[in-house]
């Protein structure tokens, strides 16, 4: 019995100790900005591209919608091209102007983009491929390795000129040619065992930038380039690619991932973070809004409420919990 006790007890010792331990981002001034905050709807479902509040509206990257999502459907993606949502029993709607149609997928959809008549998709088991909208089947597939634990930032496929680009579930990227509906080429990024996924993947100029929770890699003519980082993050202004990472740090680096300058908010935990308007603004889990310049040589911290649920930046505003700040009226 007595040797259960302290089993017991030095179980617990230990979960307390690692608890009392954490440590926490503490700014030394903090600013008010009541004034940048109003109430609206909390987020109740997020993809990499947009997120859905609890009135049924819209957010994406560039704005507020409204759009009427059937019960049980996730807001997927959106481009000039159409709109993808998805449930998770593999039902995929595609809408297109007052259009719709139907697709049915035999595993759920995480991530997906309409690229003329086809839909370029990526499906929970990791299967990948083009769906042609005007034969209504299935152009191409293939299916990457099993993954047990996924990042929930999921990337979308983007277009490359007449190449779509898929990233997948086990850090890779796939290149499909949108002329032949064939595999063209296959990207390793990273090979990590777990939380591999693509979270980010954009085109700078001709390069393409990719990243991993624990990668940042870079591709083009001159081959490819890697910063390896434990990643929040990432955002792209101008020419430049700011990163930010699990250890406070917030870095830009140019396009062949040499860092110009960076800054450590020590014991800062991103939960979203942007550029807008020549501005970075990184959002501390414990509501603490960090805006500075784009060479980290001034910032101002503004408190809000703690950071416990979703998160989303469209537009001008960032989202959460019922809040929504403007980013516009903060400076730094």
């Amino acid at each position: 019995m007595q040797n259960r006790f302290l089993l017991l007890t030095s179980i617990l010792v230990t979960l307390l100790g690692g608890c009392s331990s954490r440590q926490y981002y503490t700014p030394k001034y903090v600013e008010s900005a009541s004034y940048a905050v109003d109430s609206t709807y909390r987020v109740v479902s997020f993809s990499r591209d947009g997120a859905v509040l609890e009135n049924g509206d819209i957010l994406t990257r560039e704005g507020r919608l409204k759009l009427d999502i059937p019960t049980g459907y996730l807001f997927i993606n959106r481009t000039r091209e159409g709109t993808i949502i998805a449930n998770r029993e593999g039902d995929c709607k595609i809408l297109k102007g007052n259009s719709s149609q139907s697709i049915k997928f035999p595993k759920a959809l995480i991530a997906g983009t309409v690229m003329g008549n086809r839909v370029i998709y990526l499906l929970k088991d990791n299967s990948f491929g083009i769906y042609n909208l005007s034969t209504k089947s299935i152009a191409f597939n293939n299916k990457g390795e099993k993954v047990y634990s996924i990042d929930t930032r999921v990337a979308n496929p983007i277009r490359v000129d007449k190449l779509s680009v898929v990233p997948l579930l086990n850090g890779k990227i796939e290149i499909l040619d949108l002329n032949s509906d064939r595999l063209v080429k296959e990207i390793f990024i990273s090979g990590e065992k777990s939380l591999n996924n693509i979270i980010f993947i954009k085109r700078l100029k001709n390069i393409l930038i990719v990243a991993t929770p624990h990668k940042l890699v870079s591709i083009s003519n001159r081959g490819k380039r890697e910063l390896k980082r434990e990643i929040s993050e990432v955002a792209l202004d101008g020419n430049s690619i700011f990163i930010f990472t699990k250890d406070g740090t917030v870095a830009r680096v140019n396009d062949s991932l040499v860092v110009q300058d960076e800054k450590k908010f020590k014991f800062a935990h991103f939960s979203i973070a942007t550029v807008y308007k020549g501005r970075v603004y990184a959002l501390d889990r414990q509501g603490y809004l960090i805006v500075t310049n784009r060479d980290f040589t001034k910032h101002k911290v503004y408190e809000f409420d703690e950071v416990d649920d979703y998160s989303f930046i469209s537009g001008r505003y960032i989202y959460y919990g019922g809040n929504r700040i403007d980013m516009e009226k903060l400076s730094y």
